[in-house]
């Protein structure tokens, strides 16, 4: 084994995840994990290496940001160029542990699903992803819709949502319900904003008759397990 995933199992193997330990237990650990992580890297594991000690040990030893950091070397490369890093980290559900590196789900689904479009786990997270971010675009509605890109670009990323509910069989009256206030609004606030009318992008919407007291955005939870 690496030496250094080798001295971060021992760590734990000594002061386990799950024992009860007093505070000068529990600050002896954190001054291990300093140690560990602020040692020098004198021999890097191979990717092969990290994936299956993560794979044996996940419940064993923390996994976390600054773990990956350690070892940035070992993965960023792959992240760029293939996809195994990216298919790993969706199968084990540590997408969330990218957040420190500016990685985004969808850059890491975008690396799946170019070499498997029909990855079901890399699919969920896109799709899951995508809800979120819609949902959000629109739950400021009638005031307002909070969208950054261009009307093409948001269509398309509606487009991609539907299709990957489509590969994943997921149906949901909700999730219907949001897609049709994407093709309804997004139009119509582009519109608004290229007028440039001094009023509101409610009474905008109302002088196309849309009833905008009727406007409710459904909140969508997705079903991992489908």
């Amino acid at each position: 084994m690496n030496i250094h995933l080798k001295q971060y199992l021992e760590i734990y193997q000594k002061l386990p995840i799950d024992n009860y330990f007093t505070k000068e237990e529990r600050e002896i650990r954190h001054n291990l994990l300093v140690d560990w992580e602020k040692s020098e890297i004198k021999e890097l594991p191979t990717l092969d290496e990290l994936i299956e000690f993560i794979t044996k040990n996940k419940d064993i030893v923390q996994i976390n940001p600054q773990f990956f950091q350690k070892f940035e070397s070992v993965w960023q490369e792959d992240l760029k160029n293939s996809h195994k890093f990216a298919k790993f980290i969706i199968e084990m559900g540590l997408e969330e542990m990218m957040w420190k590196f500016d990685i985004s789900h969808m850059e890491l689904v975008s690396s799946v699903l170019e070499y498997n479009p029909n990855h079901i786990k890399a699919l969920k997270l896109k799709l899951k992803t995508l809800i979120r971010y819609h949902d959000f675009n629109l739950h400021e509605l009638p005031w307002g819709v909070l969208v950054e890109g261009s009307l093409e670009e948001e269509l398309q990323s509606v487009k991609d949502m539907e299709e990957a509910a489509g590969k994943l069989g997921y149906k949901n009256k909700d999730f219907e319900f949001l897609v049709s206030y994407c093709k309804t609004y997004y139009p119509l606030w582009f519109e608004y904003l290229s007028l440039k009318e001094k009023y509101g992008f409610k009474h905008f919407l109302e002088s196309k008759e849309i009833d905008t007291e009727k406007i409710s955005i459904p909140y969508i939870v997705f079903n991992d397990t489908i």
